[in-house]
């Protein structure tokens, strides 16, 4: 198989420095013919290049990156015969083409284009969901777990590469949400709702600074066919407990509007066991507190999103998206904590419970205006408004025991509930200047409250609880980012294209503890430039460079500065004088023959946001606090390979090596480790006859940190199925068939000497249907634009 689809992700970085194809349609009286398809092909191995659609005037523009290769276009409309055009290079002008009405009763058209998986770009990866059934059977948080070089920590965070902190876009802006309240949408979103996965190590000026180990933007599928059509589909599957999810879609497209909508809910369960050996000195000997846990987990919840855009004419849309999601998780924790050494003058044996109950609702809004003002000009505004409401609903019971005889209980009962609004006012605007010169710049003003209230309570049982004041609090945080970017980019020749840009970010934030009445406030302007440059040989090789500076601003429960105690031994603690952490990220591409990646990067790091922990062993417990550490150091060389074996066997290997260094030295000891290690991952597809595909994927990560956790070599291997029954889909997938995903490690840094196992429901059967209905011609819907298509679109002609 040849590799020319992976030629579109590099081409399109130079479409507004590029050769223009242009034309109208129009039918037999003369009528233009909005929303045809518009394919043009290579003619050396009629792989497609680029597609587009007519507008309301039966007007088309393509783009190609070289005035020497050749192609063709075939033109595709309900009702008219296929236009196919001469071979040609460069500059083509159609003018009018006259479509033929077809003669024959209308059928199915099936253009089958085969996307890789993984597509490597200049800036990072494109994640292609629909090439995949292991991918069309999962989930978002499923989906994030394969992009080659990332790994979902046990806090739900996400590593790139080795590198903490990345951000999670969706559709090309920031969600709003809180990581954990992502996580859980993104947990429970069937892959029917993604489109794609789009991998920015680099990102481009327009996106914000934040992220400092890149921008992961998940980019959700949106109405592209005329008339009616949609979907609906149900996921059902057990490991240690039941996996049971339900979802559909309808989309409405005319010429006047697009009107879509989507739901999905979820009723699922889930555990994993774990242990953590905590060493302690006490009366100066080694005590050993080791703890055992079994967490059981039952989300149940929905989510629904739908919107318009009207075309008020041919040159602006309007529209709308909504989200509303609600959900909670029931749980509980048995647990148990074997006492030895000195500490067991005081007990040496505890039998724990802990019953929790997490909930969430919230509801996010878009407006956005589309409008080509002229010829390579275009203004887009975006208004966004959010609510969200998470809370938790807590109890934890430890009975004591010394030599089988019980000791006094301790009981905590814990309530809390957080509030948080949310606004944006953004403006973008893109204008071709100099004629080969495309201009882009932009402001954002964003503005957050978040006010939290929580109260604690002790004793022995649930008749005798007194409040904690020690320990309750109310915290309120705001925060007001405006922001402001430009960025030009250029082209020299038929080789050479660069972009440079700078956006400028003034954040003003204040924490307020009506509790203990104390504040802080943070006022501070970082500036962060942003250059790419690549040279490129089409279907040879291509070179690119790109540097970048990110920004990592504390959330609001790492700035509250009370302590919440989690059971025995572990307490979490706020810390007000935390400063954002700022990252300079670069990274130099080679692509060989538009297929094969490597990219040899390089990060650095100050004032790193790290999770710490401080041993109180004169108390038996310890403290986790987020401190600002010195100088974090990565570097990272990754390799893609995609192979393609005859017609029908194709996938990728890719691995990352890369090397860590941190070191700090705290008030209560010294922090850091000094690591070079690896990641692995592969996939292989296999398309059998009668539309059943096959696919193997797994990955294993060597030795790595997380944090200040060391975390051993753990790997997993996934095997999947799909089959095609005319608009119904089946899939079937068993995760870690040979149960093998394990998480082992603990901390030993300073003080503290703390082995950890874990054991995830890593193996699971899940079977998936997915039934689409209406009209499904394939058509290109407008799309919100991503960072990815501003970057790649700002400078057509």
């Amino acid at each position: 198989m040849k590799f020319t689809l992976f030629i579109i992700a590099f081409t399109w970085s130079s479409i507004g420095f590029s050769q223009a194809i242009t034309g109208v349609l129009l039918n037999s009286d003369g009528q233009p013919i909005p929303f045809a398809n518009v394919l043009l092909f290579s003619t050396a191995d009629s792989g497609l290049v680029k597609s587009a659609i007519t507008d309301t005037t039966g007007h088309f523009k393509l783009a190609t990156s070289s005035n020497e290769m050749k192609h063709y276009l075939i033109i595709q409309s309900i009702g008219m015969q296929d236009f196919k055009s001469a071979s040609f290079a460069g500059n083509m002008e159609f003018g009018e083409i006259k479509m033929i009405k077809s003669t024959t009763a209308l059928g199915t058209v099936n253009i089958v284009v085969k996307k890789p998986i993984i597509q490597q770009t200049g800036r990072g990866l494109i994640m292609n969901v629909s090439s995949s059934p292991i991918l069309e059977n999962s989930s978002g948080k499923e989906i994030l777990e394969k992009i080659p070089g990332t790994k979902i920590n046990q806090d739900g965070s996400i590593s790139l590469k080795g590198k903490q902190n990345v951000q999670i876009f969706m559709d090309g802006k920031p969600s709003n949400m809180s990581r954990e309240d992502l996580m859980r949408l993104l947990a429970n979103m069937p892959a029917s709702e993604i489109e794609k996965i789009e991998v920015f190590e680099i990102p481009p000026a327009k996106y914000d600074a934040s992220g400092g180990a890149g921008v992961i933007n998940v980019v959700t599928k949106r109405g592209s066919r005329l008339g009616l059509n949609g979907y609906t589909g149900t996921r059902v599957g057990y490991g240690n407990f039941h996996k049971l999810s339900g979802y559909s879609g309808v989309n409405y497209r005319n010429k006047k509007f697009n009107a879509f909508g989507s739901g999905w809910y979820y009723n699922n369960m889930s555990d994993h066991f774990a242990t953590a050996d905590i060493h302690m000195e006490i009366d100066g000997e080694n005590s050993s507190f080791l703890n055992n846990f079994h967490r059981i987990s039952h989300p149940i919840g929905f989510g629904t999103r739908g919107g318009i855009d009207v075309f008020l004419n041919d040159k602006t849309t309007l529209g709308y998206i909504g989200l509303f999601y609600n959900g909670k998780d029931d749980g509980w924790e048995p647990s148990t904590v074997t006492v030895t050494g000195p500490a067991t003058s005081n007990y040496d044996f505890i039998d724990a419970i802990e019953d929790y109950q997490y909930f969430w609702s919230g509801h996010t809004h878009n407006i956005n205006l589309q409008s080509k003002l002229r010829d390579n000009e275009t203004v887009n505004i975006d208004l966004d408004f959010a609510m969200k409401n998470s809370g938790t609903d807590n109890n934890n019971l430890n009975s004591y025991y010394k030599k089988d005889s019980i000791l006094t209980p301790f009981y905590i009962e814990q309530k809390g509930i957080t509030n948080t609004i949310f606004g944006v006012v953004k403006i973008d605007y893109e204008k071709t200047i100099f004629s080969d010169v495309a201009l882009e710049t932009g402001a954002k003003s964003s503005w957050v409250q978040t006010d939290n209230d929580f109260t604690s309570f002790n004793g022995t049982n649930t008749s005798d609880l007194t409040e904690n004041l020690n320990a309750s609090n109310n915290f309120k945080y705001d925060e007001i980012i405006i922001s402001g970017y430009a960025s030009l980019a250029k082209k020299w020749g038929e080789r050479w294209t660069a972009d440079a840009g700078l956006r400028i970010e003034h954040t003003n934030a204040i924490g307020v503890s009506p509790t203990t009445s104390s504040n802080f406030e943070r006022n501070y302007t970082n500036y962060f430039p942003n250059v790419a440059l690549n040279y490129s040989i089409p279907t040879k090789y291509n070179i690119s460079g790109a540097y970048t500076r990110r920004i990592d601003r504390p959330k609001y429960y790492q700035l509250n500065p009370f302590q919440t105690q989690t059971n025995q031994f572990n307490f979490h603690q706020g810390n007000p004088e935390l400063q954002p952490q700022i990252s300079d990220v670069g990274s130099i591409t080679y692509g060989l023959r538009d297929a094969f990646f490597f990219t040899l990067s390089a990060s650095h790091m100050k004032g790193l946001m790290n999770q710490v922990i401080n041993q109180e062993e004169a108390l038996e417990r310890q403290v986790h606090i987020t401190e600002n550490l010195d100088k974090f150091k990565n570097y990272s060389l990754n390799a893609y390979l995609p192979f393609a074996i005859k017609k029908g066997y194709r996938g990728h290997f890719n691995g990352t090596l890369f090397y860590n260094k941190m070191s700090s030295d705290l008030k209560w000891g010294v922090v850091g480790y000094d690591i070079l290690t690896f990641s692995l991952s592969m996939q292989h597809v296999v398309s059998l006859p009668k539309k059943l595909k096959l696919e193997l994927s797994g990955y294993y990560n060597h030795d790595s940190y997380w944090n200040i956790w060391f975390v051993e070599p753990h790997y997993q291997l996934d095997f999947g199925i799909s089959k095609s029954l005319g608009n119904l889909k089946l899939n079937l997938i068993v995760k870690d068939f040979l149960n093998i995903r394990e998480g082992n490690g603990g901390v030993f840094q300073g003080d503290v000497y703390m082995p950890n196992t874990y054991k995830p429901e890593s193996r699971m059967v899940l079977l998936s249907a997915n039934y689409r209905f209406g009209n499904q011609k394939v058509k290109e819907s407008r799309q919100r634009k991503t960072g990815s298509e501003d970057i790649q679109n700002r400078s057509e002609k």
